[in-house]
């Protein structure tokens, strides 16, 4: 600290006024102060002392310095090295005002009070029961006051006999309570800095290296007492498209919520912090069976199911949790945040807006996602790609009338990869631009050698990822597809989900409208799922929607789902859009299908997907009398 911020108070004229011993005591109480900081030693220490160095000056008397609570409208002893504790006790709660005792006025009036005869004085005939108790004859308080001017608290001298002070008594009990001030500030700087260097600015969550301190001992506290914890990661699903498409400042409000939602779930040894951005990490310090951990994050997911209000929008929100268990899946913080965080994208692929548990399965998991993603480089060149190809039923006429193109990797070593494994492995190294564009231009191709075949003309539709959309020349990949194909641009189906469409709303307009522009037809995958914008869908100029097969398979068994269904049916023929239902598992289903007005359904009741060449033989085979029997 800047020995300028102990700089004396006192006017020189008043300063030379003090004898040689006075001027003495102002800078040996100055200098100590000084030390004392130096040393680093605790504020109330220093404030300690700077009271006993002017009781030492004043002989017969004790020094106090109180503070304001922070209700502003009571006081409380901060130091008072001298004073007995019943006394003390007595002065707690002290209530600036009239009859409030030199200190109560000190505050109070916001200016130094000096009281000769407390047994008399009128302000002190609120407490001179405590002057009467403790022999206090007189007192002289000095207001504290912050750097900007506003007053905290007092410094006083109490007397055992009756009189007024001088001016180096005044002097003294102004550099003390200027010193106070002064070391008060400090601290208070100190305690901010401290606070900031450990907490989140934006939700006041204990950061990333308190909340793991925090982890660290849960630990050692469940190895002595042979019990156990876990530790949670939390990820907020689709955050980054709320900050594409309503603001940083409100996916700030978002967290800030979200946080507030989340500590009200904890119990009172459990810990919330944030690790940065959209992601959450809690200490759950006494959850000793899955049981209990279940329950705990099923509150959380809990939550978050009613709908954020923020600044006139309703946004709705989910997590997903990824947990680790200790003892068991590890003893030390990095293993245990590693293995949660592992856990919690398990919790992703499974479809969001749910909890998964580390396992060592996941391990294993890790290390087939490193080779996927090795071996994907050269899969390509490799030439390991193929498609197959799953018929779509016309329900009015019996007919197929297009397939939907389907990726598959028949890895040499590991065999056929799913799609939904590989798929992700894709799109988290972005290698799934060169594949997209290669699926794009063989489905093409494919179509094209199916019209030389003579089969009838079928729409062929693809997928596409949101890296895609955002990494790739789409629109230059689908012209250079169908220029090098000859297909003709309306036999192309583009399939979009609804959350591809949400990201930079503005930007995807323009391209998807490019692509219509372009002569393609356009259809919204896996409806229902997400967002479900109609009014985006009009704009877009969207020829049909597929409804996912979540609500198709047991519809016929599950009353919701198939109101979902016939509803989604009808709002999409007010809007003029054929739909598709996907999963056509049994005929009880295609036949309620039917009865909604459904146009046409997909599913491995009607045909699996297949290779070209089955596929081919397949379309060629159907005929419209039979189609409802495939």
């Amino acid at each position: 600290m800047n020995r300028s911020a102990f700089d004396n108070p006192i006017d020189p004229v008043e300063y030379t006024a003090l004898s040689a011993q006075e001027q003495e005591r102002v800078i040996q109480l100055q200098q100590t102060v000084l030390e004392d900081v130096a040393l680093g030693k605790d504020h109330i220490q220093v404030i300690e002392d700077i009271c006993r160095l002017a009781e030492s000056a004043v002989p017969d008397s004790v020094a106090s310095c109180m503070l304001l609570n922070d209700d502003g409208a009571s006081l409380y002893v901060l130091a008072a090295p001298s004073i007995p504790a019943p006394a003390i006790a007595r002065l707690d709660g002290l209530r600036p005002g009239p009859g409030g005792g030199s200190c109560g006025n000190a505050v109070f009036r916001a200016q130094p009070v000096f009281v000769e005869n407390t047994l008399t004085d009128p302000r002190w005939c609120d407490i001179r029961q405590i002057a009467v108790d403790f022999n206090i004859n007189a007192c002289w308080s000095m207001p504290i006051r912050t750097a900007g001017g506003k007053v905290i608290g007092s410094f006083a001298l109490s007397s055992f006999e009756h009189r007024q002070p001088g001016i180096f008594h005044r002097k003294l009990l102004e550099i003390s309570a200027h010193l106070i001030g002064i070391v008060l500030a400090r601290q208070a700087s100190e305690a901010r800095i401290a606070y900031l260097a450990s907490h989140d600015t934006l939700t006041g969550l204990p950061n990333r290296t308190l909340i793991r301190d925090r982890l660290e001992q849960a630990i050692a506290r469940a190895r002595h007492a042979r019990g156990g914890g876990a530790v949670v990661f939390l990820d907020l699903d689709n955050f980054k498209l709320v900050n594409d498409t309503l603001g940083h400042t409100l996916g700030d409000a978002l967290l800030a919520q979200t946080a507030e939602r989340l500590g009200a779930c904890l119990q009172q040894a459990d810990s919330l912090g944030r690790q940065g951005g959209d992601e959450f990490l809690i200490v759950l310090a006494d959850a000793r069976t899955p049981e209990a951990i279940s329950a705990q994050a099923e509150r959380m997911l809990d939550a978050m199911q009613a709908p954020f209000r923020i600044d006139g929008h309703v946004v709705a929100a989910s997590l997903s949790l990824g947990i680790a268990a200790f003892p068991a899946d590890g003893a030390d913080p990095d293993t245990l945040i590693r293995k949660a965080d592992a856990a919690m994208y398990h919790a992703k692929d499974a479809g969001r807006n749910t909890y998964r548990f580390f396992t060592e399965r996941m391990n294993h998991d890790s290390a087939e996602h490193l080779k996927l993603r090795t071996d994907m480089r050269r899969a390509l060149d490799a030439h390991e790609f193929i498609l197959h190809y799953q018929p779509q039923l016309d329900l009015a006429r019996n007919a197929i009338v297009g397939v939907e193109a389907l990726i598959r990797w028949p890895h040499p070593e590991l065999g056929p990869i799913p799609p939904a494994r590989f798929i992700p492995v894709a799109e988290s190294c972005g290698a799934i631009v060169p594949i997209g564009e290669w699926v794009l231009r063989e489905a093409c191709r494919q179509a094209a050698a199916w019209d030389a075949l003579g089969l009838p003309p079928l729409v062929m539709a693809v997928n596409l990822s949101a890296v895609q959309f955002r990494r790739g020349d789409l629109e230059a990949t689908v012209e250079r597809a169908l220029a090098d194909s000859g297909l003709a641009p309306e036999r192309l189906e583009l399939e979009l989900t609804e959350s591809i469409l949400l990201q930079d709303t503005a930007h995807m307009l323009q391209l998807v409208q490019r692509l219509k522009a372009l002569g393609v037809k356009l259809s919204i995958d896996d409806f229902g799922t997400g967002y479900s914008n109609l009014a985006y869908l009009r704009q877009l100029a969207v020829d049909r929607l597929k409804i996912d097969q979540s609500f198709v398979r047991d519809m016929t068994h599950n009353a919701d789902n198939a109101s979902i269904v016939r509803a989604v049916v009808q709002m999409a023929h007010s809007l003029h859009l054929r739909v598709l239902a996907e999963g056509v598992e049994d005929a009880s289903v295609l036949d309620r299908l039917r009865a909604f007005g459904c146009d046409e359904a997909q599913g491995y009741h009607l045909a699996r997907p297949m290779d070209a060449a089955a596929c081919a033989a397949f379309v060629q085979q159907a005929r419209p009398a039979t189609a409802s029997g495939i």
